[in-house]
This record gives structure tokens, sequence and C-alpha cells, in this order.
């Protein structure tokens, strides 16, 4: 006999309780590990002074480290019987990304939300940066002198693609600076940020562009009309409109965001199925950052699930992970995803000959 269809207020209902689970079980452990933490500092706060807090150590006895244990078991139970992912197994004796490559991987998703300070820059950059002519169009040097395989770090920088944009944009800041074209091999990883900090400076609107921004972009692109039809089904429609609005909005410095799609923004996370702390474990590191390795998913508890107790390899499917059942979840599709990719070089070749 078939298995009935459930209807989508049905399903909704469940999605309700089974999110409801999750939640009470996740704050049970948040509420254990700061009972914990308050016990230490407790116990610290009163040492040599001879007296006792038995209210919090009475408070510490709710959950015992048994039931704990037991409430992570039925998490990771759950998560499996829900085909969310499973538990990550982290390699043994992988080489370990270097400080630099891993500034590089972080910036590179994040975007770069700082200016590097003075004294990590190299001293031949920094004299010439505080030098630089201004006011003025015609320097030593042309944006065409500069070659950037010369500088070490570049090997690193232009695996990814916010780096690899910002090429001739880098180059035109070596000229501003005048800076020889002949010692780029002095050039450290900080230098190069702040080359690219003044162009975002001197332009808001061509400022580098995180590979977050540009994942919301495609994701709105290639997914936006599931995911609001999907949240509507979920009685989160509005939300799912404010979301939609809120990445229009990021990549447009000059324009106000409307507060109430500010706050829809926060109720998501970017989720990397393989997590960045493990991106040594892929043959190539800087593809941790590309669009296959990343889904977008509620903060709470559904992003949170992915991270406590244990990490856990999201099913590389999905690309929306705001509900437990499949039905609200939406599937990857990387032929849309292909073809907007390919939109958007089209675009970007035609704007160059225009």
């Amino acid at each position: 006999m078939a298995k009935k269809k459930k209807k989508p207020h049905e399903l909704r209902k469940e999605e309700e309780s089974i999110t409801a689970l999750f939640s009470n079980k996740l704050y049970a452990i948040f509420q254990s590990t700061y009972r914990k933490a308050k016990a230490v500092n407790t116990k610290s706060k009163d040492r040599g002074s001879g007296k006792k807090n038995p209210a919090s150590h009475e408070k510490l006895k709710k959950i015992s480290q048994k039931n704990l244990e037991g409430i992570k078991r039925e998490l990771k139970i759950l998560v499996a019987f829900y085909g969310i992912g499973t538990p990550h197994r982290e390699l043994t004796e992988q080489p370990k990304l270097s400080r630099e490559q891993i500034a590089v991987m972080d910036i590179d998703f994040d975007g770069l939300y700082f200016t590097p300070a003075p004294d990590t820059l190299s001293e031949k950059y920094a004299s010439l940066k505080n030098q630089s002519p201004k006011g003025t169009s015609h320097y030593k040097y042309s944006p065409s002198d500069y070659e950037l395989n010369d500088v070490p770090i570049w090997a690193e920088m232009k695996k990814f693609d916010s780096f690899r944009n910002m090429y001739r944009p880098i180059c035109h800041q070596l000229a501003q600076t005048e800076y020889p074209p002949q010692d780029l091999k002095d050039l450290n990883l900080y230098d190069m940020l702040d080359l690219i900090g003044r162009h975002n400076r001197q332009n808001p609107d061509r400022r580098m562009q995180s590979q977050r921004t540009r994942f919301l972009k495609m994701f709105a692109a290639c997914y936006g009309e599931e995911f609001v039809e999907k949240m509507t089904l979920l009685g989160k429609g509005q939300i799912a409109q404010d979301f939609m609005t809120y990445v229009e909005y990021i990549d447009k410095p000059k324009k106000k965001c409307p507060q109430e799609a500010r706050y829809a923004g926060e109720l998501f996370n970017i989720h990397h199925v393989k997590n960045r702390k493990y991106a040594e474990e892929l043959n190539d590191y800087s593809k941790v950052n590309d669009f296959s390795n990343l889904a977008l998913c509620f903060v709470f508890p559904h992003h949170k699930i992915l991270h406590t107790p244990c990490e856990i390899d999201l099913n590389p499917n999905i690309i929306f992970f705001g509900s437990f059942l499949s039905e609200f979840q939406i599937t990857r599709n990387p032929q849309k995803e292909r073809q907007y990719l390919q939109s958007l070089s089209l675009a970007k070749k035609q704007s160059k000959h225009k």
C-alpha cells in the first residue's frame, strides 16, 4: 500500500516539532557548558576565601555528564536519521596550511574588512606609500609594467576568485605608489592587502567582492524563487522576501539596506560543507570556498547542529538547509549554477568591449 502523502500544513507542524526537539537538546548542552564554566569561575573567585557556593554546585548537578553524553549521542542519531550529513572524520598527518594561506582563504570568503597594521608592511612599500604623489595622473610607471607573478604570495592569492579579479586594480595602485616593478619580489601579503584596501576606499562601488557575496548573489539568481516558495510553506514567506532584499543591497555600500532586510540577513549563515579548518584535506585547499562547498542555512538550530556536538559534513546535495525535512530543503543544481557563471563571464566580456 502506497504511503499517504502528507499535506503542507502537516509537514510544517512536523518540521516545527523536529526543530523544537533539536533546539531543546542544543540548549541543554549549552546550559551545561555554561554552568561548568560558571562553576570554574566561582571556584577561582572563592579561592583562599574558605567559602563555598553550594548553589552553583547544585545547578551543575542538573545535567550529569552521563546524561549530557546521552544527549550528544541522540543528536548524532537524529542527524543521521534525517539524512542531514555525516560526522566529519579528520584525516591525520595532513600538511597544515601556513598562516598566510589561511589568511588568504578567509579573506577570499569574508572579504577585506581591515587595514593592515603599519608594522606588518615591508619597509620599502611603507616608505613609498607614505610619499606617493597625490593629485596627479602622471606616474613613473604604467599598470602594464607590473607582473604580479613576481610577487611570492601571489601564487597563493591567485588561486581564489576574489584576488584574481583584483589583478588590474592592484597594478593601478602600484603605479600610483610608483613602486619599482623590479622590486615586486619584496612585496609581502600585507602590502598586497593594503593595495587592495586603497582600491576599495577609492572605488567603493568596485571594491573587492567576497566569495560570500558572490554565493548569495548566485543563490538569489538560481534558487531565489524556490527559496521563497519553500519558506512560504514554512510560514516564513515574508522573511524570505526580506532576505532577498538583503542580498540586493550587500554590494551597494552607498545605499541603506532596509531594517527588516538587515534583520532577515542575520537569521542565516553560509555553511562550508567541508569546514574551512579542514581545507588542507582537499586536493586543492582553495576549492573550500567554491559554490559547490557552500550552503545557506538558518543560524539556529540548523547551522549550530552542524558544529555541535561534533563537526558534520553536510549532505553536499543540499544548498538550502532551512528544514530537517527534505520537502522544505533545496537541492543543488550544478547545471543552473554553471549557466549563471557563464552569463556573468559573458556580461564581463561585453562590458570590456564597450
